[in-house]
């Protein structure tokens, strides 16, 4: 039923806005002029100049609100004489009132203006010539067409400042919109941008560490065979080729793509430590102060932020060894990379310098409302240190 009424609704408004309005409404003015001299026994009878005086003068109402200065111009005179010859006097100011209530919506609001300056002797003219009768009062109905004529000019204008400014704030909202769409998109593309620069970088890193490893080996001991490292190699790559299909499995799917792509935490470290000291990396891993329900984006920012401070560890240090540690402090969730070595001169600097690797790390705790900070430890070395709100659940 409402769907039904909506749609009649619509169909209305729609031909009152088309041009067969207009026709029906040529007509009705053509009718109103022939009968209001009638019914207000201003004549007996009326005359074929008359009706086509009455048919002149409506016709142009067809092209009101695609000339509508053009109709005034040309319609007025023509009521004029209408008013002279046979005294329309109501329907001819309610025509007025029309083509001039169409000047102001359609018009500016300075051709309104002036508009309204010229229709007042317009209107003065006219009232005289339909006040034949000795006994008018023509100031008092002077007075009265001229507020008629003035009110539909002004509510004209209304109308269409009320128009303009609906569109100027349906335009800021589209802008608003496609803004927040784009912010949105922009956001997801640096979340996976980080996924792939972690899951690639520590693993070409771990790569590249182990043929380093199996090459020397086979050049220093012509019998020895690298197949450990070698398998090493291809356990790694495969894990990673793993991840980078979980992490572009969102690029690829038809529905909505997910705010963070589904992968390890906090309970993967262990694997990732493994691996790592795979690589010649020990690692200690701390995490006996773990907090209880940590949210899943939360500890999947904190596994990656482990990965990659041990990955930098690899490329750009001369550390054997590593101290990670997992904790709580006030309601956040510490996550601390300390090692005990020295940069690696001409590896870029991007244990220092604040690469990608560094830059990454801090948008994704900035991104879970958290911080994270590298430099070099008191004791010596390198440390890794971020801190990210753990969200309540009651929030």
């Amino acid at each position: 039923m409402m769907a039904w009424v909506t749609s009649v609704r619509s169909a209305l408004r729609g031909m009152l806005r088309g041009p067969d309005f207009d026709v029906v409404l040529a007509v009705i003015a053509f009718a109103a002029l022939l009968i209001d001299p009638l019914a207000t026994h201003q004549v007996t009878e009326l005359t074929p100049l008359d009706a086509v005086l009455a048919l002149v003068a409506a016709v142009p109402l067809v092209l009101r609100r695609r000339y509508p200065l053009g109709v005034l111009v040309a319609i007025v005179p023509l009521l004029l004489a209408c008013l002279a010859v046979f005294h329309p006097d109501h329907a001819a100011a309610g025509i007025v009132m029309v083509v001039v209530f169409t000047v102001g919506l359609h018009g500016h609001r300075t051709r309104a203006l002036v508009v309204g300056a010229l229709m007042a002797p317009v209107v003065a003219a006219g009232v005289l010539i339909t006040s034949h009768q000795l006994g008018g009062d023509s100031v008092a109905e002077t007075v009265a067409y001229l507020a008629l004529v003035l009110g539909a000019l002004v509510a004209g204008d209304a109308v269409r400042a009320r128009q303009e400014l609906v569109r100027v704030v349906a335009a800021e909202a589209e802008r608003e919109r496609a803004a927040l769409t784009q912010h949105r998109f922009d956001e997801q593309r640096l979340r996976y941008a980080h996924e792939l620069h972690d899951v690639v970088g520590h693993a070409l890193v771990a790569i590249n560490v182990r043929a380093a490893a199996a090459a020397h080996l086979a050049r220093r001991e012509q019998g020895a065979s690298p197949v450990g490292a070698l398998e090493e190699i291809a356990s790694t790559s495969a894990e990673a080729l793993g991840e980078l299909r979980a992490a572009l499995k969102g690029l690829r799917s038809d529905d909505s793509v997910p705010l963070r792509p589904a992968g390890a935490g906090l309970a993967d470290l262990d694997d990732l430590i493994a691996g790592v000291k795979g690589a010649g990396l020990t690692v200690e891993l701390d995490m006996t102060a773990v907090p209880e329900a940590v949210p899943a984006a939360i500890g999947h920012a904190g596994y990656r932020i482990v990965q990659e401070g041990l990955t930098n560890v690899l490329r750009h240090s001369t550390a054997k060894h590593a101290r990670v540690r997992i904790g709580q402090d006030e309601g956040a969730l510490l996550v601390e990379v300390l090692d005990n070595g020295q940069p690696v001169a001409g590896t870029g600097g991007g244990i220092v310098g604040g690469g990608h690797g560094l830059l990454g790390k801090r948008e994704r705790a900035a991104a879970l409302g958290g911080s994270c900070e590298a430099g070099r430890a008191p004791g010596g070395g390198w440390r890794v240190r971020a801190r990210i709100p753990i969200e309540r659940e009651d929030r």
